[in-house]
């Protein structure tokens, strides 16, 4: 199985795990395995596919995340000279509203800017949800010829893409915070068996089968 997934502490145990493997499997081959050996053997098999199963899923669930992180494209442009060709990623602040935008510099114009737009899908819900309300005060209000007719049409676009984008976020949210809890459940597993392992180990290397 792929070990690039295993987390620092689950590579050490599972190299204990499998040195009591093969001490079970020589023990079944001279025919002296015990009912002891048998169920430690058992419970090391059991939690090597658990552990395995378990980065597997994290390695999932934070690839997903990772894509879903990416999925707003800034399409930012010089405030100046309104072009994007020469942009050049400088960092990222945070705003009044707590939502984090890329920061940029235009080589064209030697500008520093923050584009106006949060640089990740949690924030855009909040973000969207403030457009909304905007737009729609707006329109209370006399606006240029066509630009009420655009503005109605706008809202229930912008309205579909929080109704799609909220429920996918939702799921991600509570996929990280049950992999948070089974983490911490899983540490403490872990830290458990390699102690009650090692003193096994300990014991065996004391005292040789005779």
């Amino acid at each position: 199985m792929n070990t690039a997934a295993l987390k620092a502490n689950e590579r050490e145990l599972i190299k204990l795990i499998r040195f009591f493997s093969k001490r079970g499997a020589q023990l079944v081959a001279s025919g002296e395995l015990s009912e002891q050996h048998e169920q430690l053997t058992s419970a090391c098999q059991n939690l090597e596919t658990q552990l395995y199963k378990h980065a597997e899923n994290r390695a999932a669930i934070l690839e997903k995340r990772e894509r879903l992180e990416k999925i707003i494209e800034d399409k930012a442009q010089c405030p100046k000279c309104h072009k994007a060709d020469m942009l050049k990623k400088t960092g990222v602040a945070t705003n009044e509203h707590g939502w984090k935008s890329n920061t940029y510099r235009c080589r064209r114009c030697n500008t520093n800017f923050t584009w106006n737009r949060p640089n990740n899908p949690w924030d855009m819900v909040s973000f969207l949800e403030r457009y909304i309300q905007e737009l729609e005060q707006s329109l209370q209000t006399a606006q240029p010829e066509g630009m009420q007719e655009h503005i109605e049409g706008a809202i229930p676009q912008l309205q579909d893409s929080l109704f799609r984008l909220r429920p996918v976020l939702q799921t991600s949210n509570e996929e990280v915070e049950a992999l948070t809890e089974k983490e911490s459940e899983m540490d403490r597993l872990i830290h458990q068996f390699k102690n009650y392992l090692l003193i096994e180990k300990i014991k065996l290397d004391t005292y040789p089968e005779e």
